[in-house]
């Protein structure tokens, strides 16, 4: 495990409601595996404040790391809303095993809102590996414009022939053109876009009701919990 104290370099704001927050890395031996995470600490009120985010950068992308956080009202969520590069931080990590497997060639990836960036990690990761692995991705949203990392993951299903990207919008406006799904994902959807779905290893990730709740409609379809590997959001249900 590593840790050291770095600054905020870059911030990137991905949707209205979501930003993307870089540290520069020059040091060695700071690895991580895609789909990992970290502790983070900045100051709020001249106090040290911490808290875990998953990586949504992949070992691949050298000279950096990074998070993506929606914004909300929590003190520590507002702290990082105003943040500016240059700002003092210490990270450590990395921590989790939710991580791409190292036998399982077929992989399925449940998602919603900011539970996306383990994944884009993963997807980033499989991409610039070129590694045999088959995937398909089921990314629910509110709107259109809420999709996180909405042109990188349509440009990667449209370079790879092995990954298919699915969004699913539930909010009453979608864009006049829109020719995706509707509603929420639930075992019919999954049987319907996923028809192999017995085949794959199941990789829930978001808020932790939406991860119970897409676990209890797998469960539906049958899948043992063996195949099922979850990583839940805290704080944003």
């Amino acid at each position: 495990m590593w840790e050291f104290e770095t600054e905020f370099s870059e911030i990137i704001q991905r949707t209205p409601n979501i930003k993307s927050f870089r540290f520069p890395v020059a040091a060695k031996g700071v690895r991580y595996r895609a789909g990992q995470f970290f502790f983070l600490t900045i100051k709020i009120k001249g106090e040290d404040a911490l808290h875990h985010f998953s990586f949504s950068t992949s070992p691949t992308e050298k000279g950096y790391i990074e998070f993506t956080k929606r914004i909300t009202p929590s003190e520590f969520s507002q702290a990082l809303d105003v943040v500016k590069p240059g700002t003092w931080a210490s990270l450590r990590g990395p921590l989790g095993i939710f991580t791409l497997p190292r036998t399982t060639r077929k992989l399925a990836f449940l998602s919603g809102g900011i539970g996306i960036t383990p994944l884009r990690s993963m997807m980033r990761y499989i991409v610039d590996k070129d590694l045999p692995l088959d995937v398909v991705l089921l990314y629910g949203n509110n709107s259109y414009e809420d999709i996180a990392f909405r042109d990188e993951l349509e440009d990667m299903a449209a370079s790879h022939s092995t990954i298919r990207v699915e969004h699913v919008l539930s909010g009453q406006v979608l864009p006049p053109d829109w020719k995706g799904k509707t509603g929420f994902i639930n075992k019919d959807l999954v049987a319907e876009l996923v028809p192999d779905f017995r085949e794959r290893l199941f990789y829930t990730s978001g808020p932790p009701k939406m991860v119970v709740a897409l676990e209890e409609q797998l469960a539906a379809l049958g899948l043992p919990r063996q195949q099922l590997k979850r990583d839940s959001f805290t704080g944003y249900d």
